[in-house]
Order: C-alpha cells, then sequence, then structure tokens
C-alpha cells in the first residue's frame, strides 16, 4: 500500500511539473505576441509573470533584455543578457546581444569584443559576423575621420 501511494504521489508532482511548464510555455508564448505587436508593456508584464515561475530561464531573461533595449535602458538590458548568458546553452546568442547594447551606445571595441566572443561559441552564427563586420567598419571610419581631422591641425 505505501508502494502505490508513493507511486500515485509521484505521478501527482510529475502533473504538477509539466502544469507549470505548460504555464511557463503559455506565458512565454504571449510575451513574444506581445513583442512582435510592439507592445512592450504587457510583454514586460507577461515575462515578469513568467521570470517568476523560473528565475533562470535564458529565454525569459532574453526577452527581458530585449524590452529594456528598446526602451533604451542599456544597462538594465546588460544587467538581464548578462544573466541570460549565465544559464544559455547558446552563448552566442547572448553575447551577440550584449554586444549590439555596446554598439547602440558606441562602445565599439566592447561591441567587436563581444561579437568575437559569440563567433569563439559558433563559428557558424552569421549574426555575430554581420554585426562584428559593422562594428569595426564603423570603428574604422571614426579613426579615418579623427586621422583626417589631425590633418587639418598640424
Amino acid at each position: 500500500m505505501a508502494d502505490e501511494l508513493k507511486k500515485l504521489e509521484d505521478i501527482a508532482a510529475g502533473f504538477r511539473k509539466m502544469t507549470g511548464k505548460v504555464k511557463l510555455i503559455k506565458l512565454i508564448t504571449k510575451a513574444k505576441q506581445e513583442y512582435d505587436k510592439y507592445d512592450y508593456e504587457s510583454g514586460l508584464s507577461t515575462l515578469e509573470e513568467a521570470i517568476a515561475l523560473e528565475p533562470d530561464n535564458p529565454t525569459i531573461l532574453r526577452g527581458l533584455g530585449c524590452i529594456y533595449q528598446f526602451r533604451k535602458e542599456y544597462e538594465k538590458a546588460l544587467e538581464y543578457y548578462s544573466k541570460a548568458l549565465q544559464n544559455s546553452k547558446n552563448k552566442e546568442i547572448e553575447y551577440t546581444l550584449i554586444g549590439i547594447i555596446y554598439y547602440l551606445q558606441d562602445k565599439l571595441d566592447d561591441a567587436v569584443e563581444n561579437f568575437n566572443s559569440a563567433i569563439d561559441c559558433n563559428d557558424d552564427y552569421e549574426k555575430a559576423y554581420e554585426y562584428r563586420n559593422q562594428a569595426m567598419l564603423e570603428n574604422h571610419l571614426k579613426i579615418i575621420d579623427l586621422q583626417e581631422t589631425l590633418k587639418k591641425y598640424f
């Protein structure tokens, strides 16, 4: 009788866990739909509900970072991307997102460094190459502009 009760408790625990996962997937899907509709406030609210269920989920953390990035709250976005990086199996995504934040802040050397880290994680991740090349090009153009400016003075 005790063995049967233990089996039933295990089955019930499995169902509770599965129900939690289903709820989490529904919240993430809802947040993605809200984000795609540019409804960032609703997306933020939905992701905050999701993060309460699974605080270290890299998909949720990444989503929160994206919303804060859109709101130009770059430090907050970096915080979420960095936490996602700690928990992610696809670190190239987080490194690329962090690189984009630095790119948007015109910190091109830091951006390139993170894009290179993304490439080190996955040398087939084309987005990291594209963003790195853009950041390197802009950095190069700034150097040329600086050289031209200095030539005028000397």
